[in-house]
């Protein structure tokens, strides 16, 4: 939710819906007059070849089916993205992983959203992923990928993160714009020439018209991830998206939402569904690992709200 500032300098905005989410961006003096269709276009091309819920003919379908010791040459978007959630993998330990879509589609995450039903998908979850290297050799000079084990990718929210945080920085270094603010749905990038500060309000983890609270920044990345608004029942059992990836199984801290802020939009996006995974006492210590600039607000099952760094 945001605050439009009065008394600054006339804005441009852009608003639409893509990746099953609404994208609203603002920016001041930016000198690219087409700013709006090369965003537009971007986020449609992202959402086109990195959706798993595009077929298996786009380029991450085509990833997927790669056998093992084939090699595939990717955009330079794809390698970049799939290297950097490797590393996160990496940095967590696991608790975060790219390599969940066969237990994403076990669960019953079959189709987008929404949906509140799923069908039982097989008899038993699949084996997780638990190489300690990537399934996949990268070769940089050429944008190049060798398949070297089974593991099948799903980039779902670090996808957007990524998307949010390119158009910032194309918006800010090859646009010039001197403030903005791109928000994808939850994730969102804003900077600002020193003047103007953002008023950034966090929705209610039940109700998202609903704020609780709202905090003020000038520079930065937040990213808010919760288990409640993608979630649906399998049989009798409730499931929802954000999966621990040591276990495959859904999410089961007391953390309902998390509110991560730091320095760039990948980071506070992995760092929420950190939030949601790892044990509570455990949770400043794994951010900071991610990036020692985080501060967090956690909302828990009891409607209990958890901070660090936080100054509204």
């Amino acid at each position: 939710m945001i605050d439009k500032q009065e008394g600054l300098k006339p804005s441009e905005s852009l608003t639409f819906t893509a990746m099953n989410t609404t994208f609203f961006i603002e920016v001041t003096n930016c000198s690219m007059p087409n700013w709006k269709e090369v965003i537009h276009g971007w986020i449609q091309y992202v959402e086109k070849e990195w959706s798993r819920f595009q077929g298996k003919n786009n380029e991450l379908g085509q990833l997927n089916q790669l056998a093992i010791g084939e090699k595939m040459i990717l955009s330079p978007p794809l390698f970049d993205i799939l290297h950097r959630a490797e590393d996160y993998r990496q940095k967590t330990s696991s608790t975060f992983s790219p390599y969940l879509l066969p237990q994403l589609q076990y669960h019953g995450y079959e189709s987008t959203f929404p949906f509140t039903m799923s069908r039982w998908v097989g008899n038993e979850m699949p084996p997780l992923f638990e190489n300690v290297n990537s399934p996949f050799l990268f070769e940089p000079h050429s944008n190049t990928v060798m398949r070297t084990t089974a593991g099948k990718v799903d980039l779902g929210g670090i996808g957007k993160g990524y998307a949010v945080q390119a158009v910032a920085r194309w918006l800010k270094n090859i646009g010039g714009a001197s403030t903005g603010m791109v928000d994808g749905g939850g994730d969102m990038t804003v900077w600002s020439d020193g003047n103007k500060e953002w008023k950034i309000g966090v929705a209610h983890p039940h109700h998202k018209e609903v704020e609780i609270t709202q905090f003020r920044i000038k520079n930065g990345s937040i990213a808010t991830s919760n288990s409640i608004f993608r979630s649906w029942t399998q049989g009798n059992v409730r499931k929802h998206h954000i999966l621990n990836g040591r276990t495959g199984l859904p999410a089961e801290n007391t953390i309902i939402q998390a509110t991560v802020i730091t320095e760039n939009c990948l980071d506070a996006e992995v760092g929420a569904k950190i939030c949601l995974i790892e044990d509570v006492s455990n949770i400043k210590h794994q951010l900071k690992r991610l990036n020692p600039a985080s501060s967090f607000l956690l909302i828990n099952n009891q409607g209990e709200v958890l901070a660090d760094g936080w100054e509204e």
